[in-house]
């Protein structure tokens, strides 16, 4: 039986969709209007006579037919037709406080947006501020309420919990000192995106639950030994529970995936009677040099811990520079000098600043004029901050042809350009591989930007081939960037392997947006662990002297080229 809510939202959804396509404005509001007095009746309309539906203000002869086929078939055909052709993202989009039909129809058509996560992403690009009619206070608000409407969502990118995850691993060893305590799963193993938070401990657990239950749980209860914990933000803990003398063997069994784990235990006869002090022990008996947990997927690890040739993983210590920051000059926050000394102070060599290109209108990219007073700008402030180095760069929009927005004149003038996909996402694999092998060949090309788009839990990104488009940077020397965004991480590590086995360098790049998104390079190293990624094949490892020399060098041989053409 279709209930007078399910009326009320039909009619709701209709008025705005009607709004949204820009169709007839007195119907849409006929609708909205309908769906409002629907929701004061105190009878259902399933039980009123077509006569009793009459009387009720603002229902006429086509809303009521509606309402009678809403009620015999539980579809209205003008509803469908609308739905039919507008993204879900988008009809999920009118469901944010403080955006209605007009703004949202803005934002899919101006910036082509189609889904909540990536206008979440608009905002903290600040891109959204930017756009006729909403303005900075407006992005503000959206952001707010997007942040309020998506807390009990049910995945959660790794960035997103690990705060709050941290502070529930600190209370339980606050309570729990002489109990063994540790993160595990996917979670232990930094998977980019989780949909629950795995914890292992030897504390009894009805000794946790109960310290739990002083806690604020919007749910809390224990299934087959485990508790599950779900806190107000929507975060899922499952901690289950290990006698000590078992616990790091269930430690090792709950962290690796089922591929890892079986792979190490066939290898030990009596594995499962042995008790064990350590992880290390484990691997050991295994005839394994130790694996770590963010490497036990199964892949090729243990392969090569057999042959003891894992490699030494990149860690952040060893990243030289920021390489792919925005400033004022196009859609960022902050200023050159200021994104500099925020640099400085962390303790970086360089900035790479990489503001976006003119095509980029959304996000004021920069017009070939802009580029050369920005240049002017950077000059006097390396004269400032020396021996600190702000190299210039661009994040030149790839166009739907694979070519670069700037003539040969202006191009030449950057230290390095960055070549990123930011419009025309509706593509082939094949088309999307075209556009950026052409844009790999382009000499001026130093980076490729996030190779396929993609927004985690947000937009896939556009499919291409990843071998091809690898075996192309690695045949032009371009290198592909991992942007560390915690929405991208982008390039996949799941293909940084293949990169390095072709001498492509990839470079651990915050996008940066404002001073904070600087601290994004840590997980972008996290990704880069997983890919195994070394420092000797992670670009931005270079000291500030290495860095200038390889840009020079460069330079030269795209000049030299020229010269000969």
């Amino acid at each position: 039986m279709v209930t007078n809510s399910e009326i009320e939202s039909a009619f709701e959804l209709l008025g705005k969709l009607m709004e949204l396509h820009g169709e007839n404005s007195f119907k849409a509001k006929s609708y909205l209007s309908a769906s409002y007095n629907i929701s004061k009746l105190n009878g259902e309309l399933s039980e009123m006579t077509s006569e009793e539906m009459d009387t009720i203000p603002s229902i006429g002869v086509a809303i009521k037919q509606k309402i009678q086929s809403l009620l015999s078939t539980g579809h209205i055909k003008l509803l469908d037709e609308l739905l039919e052709k507008t993204p879900s993202g988008v009809v999920e989009m009118m469901s944010i406080k403080g955006i209605g039909p007009k703004k949202v129809s803005t934002i899919w058509k101006e910036l082509e947006i189609e889904t909540i996560d990536e206008l979440k992403y608009a905002c903290l690009e600040n891109r959204l501020s930017l756009l006729k009619g909403f303005g900075e206070k407006t992005q503000k608000t959206v952001l707010e309420n997007i942040q309020f409407y998506q807390k009990h969502k049910n995945k959660f990118r790794y960035a997103e919990v690990e705060q709050e995850s941290l502070l529930m691993f600190q209370l339980l060893k606050k309570y729990f000192t002489d109990e063994e305590i540790s993160f595990t799963g996917e979670f232990r193993r930094y998977y980019e995106v989780l949909d629950k938070i795995d914890l292992l401990t030897s504390a009894p657990l009805e000794e946790v639950m109960e310290m739990l239950n002083e806690s604020q749980f919007d749910q809390l209860q224990e299934i087959e030994n485990t508790i599950h914990a779900k806190t107000t933000e929507g975060t899922l803990f499952q901690i289950s529970f290990s006698e000590k003398n078992n616990f790091y063997k269930n430690l090792f069994i709950t962290t690796g995936n089922e591929v890892h784990v079986e792979d190490v235990k066939k290898r030990i006869s009596d594995f499962d009677s042995k008790h064990f002090s350590s992880e290390e022990e484990i691997y050991q008996s295994a005839g394994l040099s130790f694996i770590l947990p963010e490497l036990r997927e199964g892949i090729n690890e243990i392969e090569l811990a057999t042959e003891n040739k894992l490699p030494q993983l990149i860690e952040m210590k060893e990243i030289k520079g920021v390489v792919h920051a925005h400033s004022k000059w196009s859609d960022g926050n902050n200023t050159i000098e200021e994104m500099a000394r925020y640099s400085m102070k962390l303790g970086y060599e360089y900035l790479c600043i990489s503001d976006h290109s003119k095509s980029a209108t959304y996000a004021s990219g920069l017009s070939a004029e802009q580029v050369l007073q920005q240049h002017s700008e950077i000059n006097k402030l390396n004269q400032r901050l020396s021996p600190f180095k702000i190299f210039k760069g661009i994040e030149s929009d790839i166009l739907g042809d694979g070519s670069l927005d700037y003539n040969e004149d202006i191009l030449s003038r950057f230290d390095f350009v960055i070549a990123s996909i930011h419009q025309n996402f509706k593509m082939s694999e094949e088309k999307a591989t075209e556009r950026l092998i052409r844009a790999i060949e382009n000499p001026y090309t130093t980076i490729l930007g996030h190779p396929t788009g993609r927004l985690l839990l947000s937009r896939i990104g556009y499919p291409i081939n990843h071998k091809a488009v690898i075996e192309v940077a690695a045949k032009n020397n371009v290198v592909i960037e991992i942007n560390a965004h915690p929405w991208r991480l982008d390039l996949d590590w799941r293909w940084i392997q293949f990169a390095i086995s072709l001498g492509v360098e990839i470079s651990i790049n915050p996008d940066a947006h404002n001073l904070s998104g600087i601290h994004d390079i840590y997980y972008g190293t996290l990704a880069a662990r997983k890919g195994m990624l070394t420092q000797k094949m992670t670009f931005n490892s270079r000291n500030v002297n290495e860095l200038e020399e390889y840009f020079t060098i460069r330079k030269s041989k795209i000049g030299s080229m020229a010269a000969k053409q």
